[in-house]
Parts: structure tokens; sequence; C-alpha cells
């Protein structure tokens, strides 16, 4: 690993002496900087430089700089975040560890997609609904955010659909195809002015995979519009549909990851192969969203979203056949007031969020694929509401100081109208004792572009009603919320004449009843509580702009780094008759270093490469199995051009996994029969093409 971490500070000395020459010219192109990004997920409209809380920010280029058919390479250049992908269609998303619960899907963080909550009451959220077309910035807050977000503690991810653009408007289609039957297709219409913005977007993408049962299909529309009715009145519209398909291989053992890892999960005693069961998910998803922003002069706005779901739900799998009609909806709302008195300038806050989601779930036997007899009829209500109230307080000698506190009650209605293995009906009630959740956070302007902060947040985290309910129809009552509190130090800046930012953070978590889980012979993922956990962490990223001179033939090289080293450990864990204390956090890597090239030139030609190296990670609780260490290397290389009337072309070509590492995205933690594996690809290559009107 060290070699690697002298090479790149080589290139980090390399780029300091190009910005030497550089000099100091206003004009140089440059993306935005910590000074100039603006977050809007924390309630506060406040520049990332002075904000008191860990939030990274992706915005619509990186999110494009890799093959745009995953959200993955460009999430994991974040510190802090792994986001992984078991198979096409397949993703889980870890915010400082926070994938222990998370055998498939995303849990325990939470996911507002144009200000709409995207995470279900239950607590869990399909993200692979969305396509990378979907995402015009990501704000990703890390650790407890339940002062105004809930329960939750791994933290929150805000995505917005629409990025800022230019006034005009843009139409575009693009096609990029790839290795394992890659092919994506894309249209959007775009149109910004001063009063209204909205975009149309459709994206189709489909894969054989590199696996066997791994081919994926997914088609989605998206409108999205911001309209101003006046000067104090806002409303905006979301809507998306999303057709999705994808197949799911499976885990394998060692010896089969090693002798073949395109090979699908294989039959034994307990369950047939994943081949031979056809396991599947098959998703059809609606999203219907509006807001409504409404300012009284200039101290007191309101903004109040409120939104609905439709989906019809199945998964084939080895062990059974589940159907599941899915509806839901809510809202969210937030009164701000402003108000200044003597030298201190303050923002109020006061808000709350309510959803509600109701479930059919019917689970057969899976018959080679298709649905045998009925075992269980379930109907499952879930009920979450919040409310908040936030105070910032923007102080003499440039302290800023914010403060929240937060009120959550969560609750499951269960209806169990068949059961086959009993032969009854019966009725289950799961819900928690109302819990508050506050937090403060503290920042300090050292110079005008140096801040040093620090923050204090509970974290509550319940079951999700997938733990409560688990697959093979266990109710489990006894599973108890996780509890916990985060401390954090950071500091934020420029320096070298604003041309490198650096963002630094310490953390120590402690949680209680940790959720853990394991696998049953039947492949049954069953979840407990396991005593405590210490989770201390350290997460740097920084980025050179070494170079800005849009009149060289060089205009633009930057040189962004992110490093994350986490210290998990259990603090108290028996199971079994086995006592874990003291061993590292299964699923967690205990160092990560991402490092990303990006250059420009003024023809229009421009690259991209990125090197990810992740620390070997723990497969299960006793820590005597760990999935290999590996190197990952990247690039995108493309050309883009103004042509005559306002059409534009952009020609790319790019490469996945140059080092054809052989490595698993996307482990299964304690998995019976030590089926950990889900092998990624191997080298793989892609090449594309957009053309565009303004």
């Amino acid at each position: 690993m060290f070699k690697h971490l002298l090479f790149f500070s080589a290139i980090f000395l390399i780029s300091y002496s190009a910005l030497a020459q550089v000099g100091s010219d206003s004009s140089y192109v440059r993306t935005e900087t910590l000074d100039e990004i603006t977050i809007i997920g924390y309630d506060t409209e406040q520049k990332l430089l002075e904000t008191p809380i860990a939030v990274s920010v992706l915005p619509s280029q990186e999110i494009r700089a890799y093959d745009e058919t995953s959200l993955v390479p460009a999430m994991n250049t974040l510190p802090g975040v792994r986001m992984e992908q078991r198979s096409p269609g397949s993703y889980r998303i870890a915010i400082r560890g926070s994938a222990l619960r998370a055998p498939f899907g995303v849990r325990n963080v939470k996911v507002y997609w144009n200000d709409i909550p995207f995470t279900a009451p239950s607590g869990s959220t399909d993200l692979n609904l969305l396509d990378i077309s979907n995402f015009g910035s990501v704000e990703v807050i890390k650790g407890p955010a339940g002062s105004i977000y809930g329960a939750g503690t791994g933290g929150v991810v805000n995505i917005r659909s629409l990025p800022r653009q230019q006034n005009g408007t843009i139409a575009e289609v693009g096609a990029t195809w790839g290795s394992f039957g890659l092919q994506r297709y894309t249209a959007s219409i775009k149109q910004f002015n001063e009063q209204n913005r909205w975009a149309v977007r459709y994206a189709h993408q489909q894969a054989e995979g590199y696996r066997n049962q791994t081919a994926m299909n997914r088609d989605v529309l998206e409108l999205r519009g911001e309209f101003d009715v006046s000067d104090q009145h806002t409303v905006s519209t979301s809507f998306l549909y999303s057709d999705l398909f994808y197949e799911i291989p499976g885990g394998l053992d060692s010896a089969q990851f090693a002798e073949n890892p395109r090979q699908a999960r294989q039959a034994n005693r307990f369950a047939p192969g994943s081949e031979e069961a056809n396991t599947r998910t098959e998703h059809e998803y609606v999203l219907i969203g509006l807001t409504n922003e409404y300012r009284w002069g200039d101290n007191l706005k309101n903004q109040t979203t409120i939104y609905g779901n439709f989906s019809a739900f199945e998964n084939s799998f080895n062990t059974n056949y589940e159907r599941d009609g899915r509806q839901g909806g809510g809202g969210r709302t937030r009164f701000y007031y402003d108000h200044s008195f003597g030298s201190v300038e303050a923002r109020y806050v006061v808000g709350a969020e309510f959803q509600s989601a109701m479930n059919v779930v019917r689970t057969f036997e899976n018959n080679m694929g298709v649905a045998g007899a009925l075992r269980f009829d379930d109907e499952l209500r879930s009920e979450q509401a919040i409310f908040f109230a936030k105070a910032d307080f923007a102080l003499p000698n440039d302290f800023f100081v914010t403060t929240g506190l937060s009120h959550n009650r969560l609750n499951y209605d269960i209806y169990r109208l068949v059961d086959n293995d009993l032969d009854s009906s019966y009725q289950a009630n799961v819900s928690y004792d109302p819990v508050w959740v506050p937090h403060i956070g503290i920042s300090k302007q050292i110079t005008n572009l140096i801040t040093a902060r620090g923050s204090v947040s509970l974290g509550f985290s319940p079951p999700t009603i997938e733990e409560v309910r688990t697959s093979e129809g266990t109710i489990n009552r006894e599973l108890q919320p996780e509890r916990g509190v985060n401390y954090e130090l950071g500091l934020r800046g420029l320096v070298f004449n604003n041309k490198l930012q650096f963002d630094v953070a310490a953390f120590y978590f402690q949680l209680s009843e940790t959720i853990v889980q394991r696998q049953s012979e039947e492949i049954t993922v069953l979840f407990s509580n396991a005593g405590s956990t210490d989770q201390a962490g350290f997460e740097l990223a920084a980025t050179w702009f070494a170079i800005q001179a849009p009149q060289q033939t060089i205009s633009s090289l930057e040189v962004q780094t992110a490093y994350t080293h986490h210290n998990f450990a259990f603090n108290e864990y028996q199971k079994e008759g086995e006592d874990f204390s003291g061993n590292d956090l299964t699923g967690v890597a205990p160092n990560v270093w991402v490092t990303t090239l990006r250059l420009q030139t003024r023809p229009g030609f421009y690259a991209n490469l990125t090197y990810n190296f992740t620390d070997e990670i723990p497969l299960n609780d006793a820590n005597t199995v760990f999935a290999d260490a590996y190197h990952l290397v990247q690039g995108r290389l493309g050309y883009r051009k103004e042509l005559n009337s306002g059409w534009q072309l952009e020609l790319f070509t790019g490469a996945d996994n140059l080092l054809n590492q052989k490595y698993s995205l996307g482990n299964d933690i304690n998995a019976f029969g030590r089926r950990y594996y889900q092998p990624a690809a191997t080298r793989n290559y892609y090449a594309g093409l957009k053309i565009g009107k303004r």
C-alpha cells in the first residue's frame, strides 16, 4: 500500500510545481470550491466552507466522469462512503460502515430525491430504481443526522435532479456500448430561464452481465419542473417511472471464486442453484411529488412537499418466490424564520415529516422460477412521524452554532392473513418508544478561507420491516433499535493561493444494540442485536487545482484524493456461545485511498483517471476470513466540440478494472456455507457518443 501512497504523493508534488507556475490570474477555469458551494440539505443554505457538519458534495461533472451506467465509481471518491454493486442493478451504500445490517439494498441511510423522501418509512431504499441521469448533484451527510432527518445512524443522501445551468434550451441524445452486452440509450430536453426550469429525461440500459444470471434491463422516465409563480411563490413537480429487471447470481465460496468467478451460485441440499431457480427481481415503480415554497417577505418562508408512490415487485429467490404490491405516501414541511438581533444573525426551522406505506406481500415456494404453493400472505403497514426544530446562529468573531432536536415515532402493523406452516392467521404490532434526537455543531472561521468545526450528535436507528419480518416469514419482536453518540472534529479550507482545498475529519462513534446479520442454512438472513461497537475514524478529502489556464492548450488539471481510515471494532459481542468482543467490525475496510486526475484541453479533449485502493475486509464476525485488498484503475477519454448552429458533439471511450483485478464488490458477510463472494467484472471497455442542440 505504501508504495502507492508514495506514488500519489509524488503526483501532488508535481501538481504543486505546476501550480506555482500558474499564478493567480482570476480568469483561470475551475470547478466550484468550498467557498462557492452552498449546502441546502441541512436547511442552512450555507457555504460548505462554513458548515459545521460532515458533508461531501458530488457535482454533476464528477458524477458523469465515468461510464454513466452506475453511480458507484463517483460515490466511492468520497471519503467515508462505500457504494457496492453485487451485480448490475443491485446496490448497497455504506456511510462510515453502516452496511453491517444490509445484506442487499440500502438500509440505515436516508435518501431524498428532489426533497421527496425516497426511503420508505420501513427504512429501506430501492436506489436501483434511479438511473444516473436522475442525479444532477448529490450531498452526503455522514454520521447521525436525526435532528432534522429522523432515524438513521449512517447518514443522509440528498439528490437533486436539476443541476445548475445557464439559461437556454438543450436537447440531447446519447448512446453507450460496452463489454458484457452493455447498451445504454438516453434522450433529454431541458429548458432554463429566470422563471422556469424543467427537464424531461428518458434512459434505457441493459447488459448481459459478467457472471451467469446477471442480466439486467431498466427503463426510466423523469419529468421535473421548477416554476416561479411570483417573486414569493415557487412550485416544483417531480414524476418518476422506473421499470427494472435484474437477475441475482448469488454468492460463491473461495474455491468457486478461484475456479470460475463467472458462475452463479450452485445448488446444495438446502436450495437449488440460482440459474435453476431463475433468481431475479422485477420492479415497476411510479413516484409523483409536489413541492410548494412560499415566502412572506425576506424573513419567513415555508417549504412543503407531498408525494405518493406505487409499485409492483416480484422476487424469485433460491428458497422462495415473493410478490409484493406497494403503495405509500407522505410529506415534509418546514417553516424558516430569519432574524437578526445586534450582531447576531439567526435562522429558526420548525418542521415535520410523515410517511405511511402499505405492502401486500405474498410468499410462495419457488418452483424453478415460478410461484408455487402459497406459504404466507401478509399485509405490512408502516408509519413514521418526525417532528423537528433547528436553530442556527452566526455569532461575532466568525463563530457559527447550529442546534437541533427531533422527536421520532415508528410503528409496524403486520397482518398475517395466511400462514400455511401454522394453519392460522394473526396480527403483530411492533412499535418503538418515541425518541428525542439532539445535535449541536460549532464552527469557527480561523481565516477567510479556513474553518474549524466540531459537533456532537445522537443517533437512533430502529430495525427495518425487512429485519423484523424476514423473507422466510419469521417475525422478530425482540430486535431493538440501535442507539449511539457521535463526536466529531474537522477542518476545512483553501490554501496556496486558493489552489488547494481540503476537508479533514476525525470522529468517534459509540453504538449500542448494534444490529448484525447472519445466514441460516436455507439462505435466510436473520438479524440480532450484538451489544456495542466502538467506531473511530479519520477522513481526508483534498483537491489541487493544479492548472487553470483556459487560453493554454492544457486548460485545466485537477488532482483529487480521498483517504478513509476506519478503526471499527465490536466492544461487547457474544453470539451462540462465542465471544467476538474486540474483533474488527464485519464488512468494513480499515483503509481506502482514491485518487483522481482530471485533465481538460482547449481543443476539447479530456481525460479522467481514477485509482482506488481498498484494504482487506473481514467477512465474518470471527475475523477468520478476509476479502483480499484490491487496486482498481478506471479511465475515460473524450472529445467535446461545439459545432455550427448550436450543435454539440461528444465522443468518449473508457475502461474499468484496467489492472484486471480479481475482487468482490459487494460481499455477503457471515454467509452460510462460506459463500462470501460476489465477483466483480474483469477488465472491460465502453464507448459512446452524445449529440445535443442548444
